[in-house]
């Protein structure tokens, strides 16, 4: 079926949707690599394109001290946003630990769309995993929704999980 496989993740209840369905499909097929992407877009500056350089990437068995620096200010954007990404990061270690799976789990910074689309790729995924957005009509007329422009402008497979 999807032998590389990326997952976007953002705390949703979609998005952990999104993430069980992948650890469903890895438990399926044991050579499946999987990565577990969180994109964060409160915290770029001018330009919102993936730079390729994570916030914090980290496999199931790496610890965080390899994450970049970020500003020493405690309540800066970038530092918030760190912080906010270990604890989704610890969330999805907790998420592979229980179900005896391995993946990597990157927090990148940028566009949610044009993130995952670079990312995809960059490490040639088979398919993208986002979860339903559950916003309104309303909401989707004036801001979209990242799943249905993924759909548009990914370079692979896009499952919208609901």
């Amino acid at each position: 079926m999807f032998n590389n496989i990326i997952v976007g993740y953002d705390g949703s209840e979609g998005s952990r949707a999104a993430l069980d369905r992948a650890v469903d499909l890895m438990k399926l097929q044991f050579d499946t690599k999987l990565v577990v992407a969180y994109v964060n877009e409160d915290v770029i500056g001018g330009d919102p394109a993936y730079t390729g350089e994570p916030l914090i990437a980290t496999s199931v068995i790496a610890d965080m001290t390899t994450a970049p620096s970020v500003d020493p200010d405690l309540n800066s954007p970038r530092q918030l946003a760190r912080e906010y990404a270990t604890q989704m990061t610890e969330f999805i270690q907790m998420q592979f630990d229980k179900h005896h799976i391995e993946g990597q789990i990157i927090a990148i910074e940028g566009h949610p769309v044009q993130a995952l689309c670079e990312l995809a790729a960059e490490q040639h995924a088979d398919a993208i995993l986002v979860g339903n957005s559950g916003k309104s009509g309303f909401q989707k007329f004036f801001v979209g929704s990242v799943s249905e422009k993924l759909v548009k402008e990914s370079p692979c497979s896009v499952v919208v999980v609901k």
